[in-house]
């Protein structure tokens, strides 16, 4: 691994939060102060959560050199393993490069929009958008030299070759060394979430993610011997369960604490709004997210908006100095102990967007009854936890060249993923603090709790939704 001195030699260092210092070189240095890259200064990195943490205003610019610093760690750790000796100083570069711009297509709330759709359009996941970046294919940040020039005039590696393990699956990957590096940006050891754990707890004031043991982690670091991917020794069991448990911890308080989610299905619902009554191409959409920071999506969606409706009503509870959250008024997990709560959140969680409108209509119904008054959809809105992170990603352990699921062998992880499902994968409703505040002046709380979990089981859904609930009750 020669090509690991190559990065430490000739740097300087980029000062880091908490207390870290990243060692770049004037190569490395070429592609960040590159001006799509450096886009990434305007883009939060936690999106609405700075409404509830104040100082989680960091961005993915400092995210992204971050995940570059670990990747060098894991690198480095990785030198110790005979395994690792294959590695090519092609690979050291392709997975270096890769840390570094994983996060290139961020926008802003891209996490709460990439997997929705607006109107006809599917919002663009950030991992296809980096390609575009790379190559200049937008008008944004289209400079003289695209980035993909610039890669390719310092580093011995193509774009295509760095693109591809951004976006290709760790496993996909036809070479084994491939398969190895990829593994460092993501498995359920990789540097990404070794980075974004201990730097958001770091700006959001929580001590979870800073209490992982990121050097035994580091120390204990192998080449899982069957299946070319990291994994640990079984020294390193203690560090890999409090990662674990920091993760899980880390969503429970942070990225899926009830405020942030309110903030996200209201931005997702003005954003439908806007769409009803705006026609747009998707490039034409994605040059607009593209040059944004967070406060202007808003503004712009703002001004965008028609004069009544959602979007207008939504986006003034979030603009202007303004900050009138939706309240909750239903939570439902599958940790209840009450078949029905857990039925409930079944039904939900399965709906197509067609369905889970309907049911809007017949909630609110519910509450028009209490409050006197008619509601606007808009008033009420659900929401259901993003599908694809229903595990915990798995982490192997290897003793005596044996290797096993650290799952298997810790009662701690195997309770973290459970609970992670059951516990922190909340279904919730919210509606305006106005509409909270009039119901809670005619009934008590769990009075209309129970109406509203009535009305979701008594709701017939579609034969697609119905088709889905059925898959999972399998």
């Amino acid at each position: 691994m020669r090509n690991l001195k190559e990065f430490s030699s000739d740097t300087e260092a980029v000062r880091l939060p908490p207390r870290r210092d990243v060692a770049v070189t004037s190569r490395v240095l070429a592609v960040i102060d590159h001006p799509v890259f450096q886009r990434l200064r305007r883009v939060k990195q936690l999106g609405p959560i700075s409404l509830i943490y104040p100082g989680a205003t960091h961005t993915r610019f400092e995210h992204s050199i971050g995940v570059y610093g670990v990747a060098l760690e894991y690198l480095r750790a990785l030198q110790r393993d005979p395994l690792s000796k294959s590695l090519t100083d092609a690979d050291l570069q392709v997975c270096l490069l890769g840390a570094l711009l994983h996060d290139l297509g961020h926008y802003p709330y891209a996490h709460n929009l990439e997997a929705s759709h607006v109107g006809d359009i599917e919002m663009p996941r950030h991992e296809e958008l980096a390609a575009d970046l790379i190559f200049g294919r937008f008008k944004y940040g289209r400079a003289a030299r695209s980035l993909a020039s610039v890669i390719e005039a310092h580093f011995d590696v193509t774009a295509d070759e760095v693109v591809g393990l951004i976006a290709t699956p760790a496993s996909s990957h036809r070479r084994p060394e491939r398969r190895l590096v990829a593994s460092i940006l993501s498995s359920g050891i990789d540097a990404d979430k070794s980075d974004y754990l201990e730097r958001d707890a770091y700006h959001m004031g929580l001590p979870f993610g800073e209490q992982f043991d990121r050097q035994r982690m580091l120390s204990t670091l192998v080449v899982h011997p069957n299946e070319d991917r990291i994994a640990l020794s079984m020294n390193g069991r203690m560090a890999a369960e409090t990662f674990v448990f920091a993760r899980y911890a880390m969503f429970s308080e942070g990225y899926w604490h009830h405020t942030a989610r309110a903030v996200a299905a209201m931005v997702e619902e003005a954003l439908r709004d806007v769409r009803r009554h705006r026609t747009w191409e998707q490039e034409t959409l994605v040059e607009r997210i593209l040059g944004q920071d967070d406060d202007a999506f808003l503004a712009a969606m703002r001004a965008d908006a028609p004069s009544e409706g959602a979007a207008p009503a939504l986006l003034s509870a979030l603009t202007g100095g303004q900050r009138k959250l939706y309240k909750r008024i239903l939570t439902l997990t599958l940790a209840y102990s009450d078949p029905s709560l857990r039925t409930a959140y079944d039904r939900i969680y399965v709906l197509e967007r067609q369905d889970l409108d309907l049911l809007r209509r017949e909630l609110c119904k519910v509450i028009e009854a209490v409050i006197g008054r008619p509601l606007h959809l808009w008033e009420l809105l659900i929401d259901t936890p993003p599908r694809d992170k229903d595990h915990v990603e798995p982490i192997d352990v290897v003793r005596d060249g044996a290797i096993e699921p650290l799952a298997q062998r810790s009662q701690i992880v195997r309770g973290i993923a459970s609970d992670f499902v059951k516990v922190v994968k909340k279904i919730r409703v919210f509606v305006s603090p106005e509409v909270r505040a009039a119901m809670d002046a005619q009934v008590p709380r769990r009075m209309l709790e129970r109406r509203l979990v009535e009305t979701i089981l008594d709701f017939r859904v579609s034969s697609s939704s119905q088709q889905q609930l059925f898959d999972r009750s399998r």
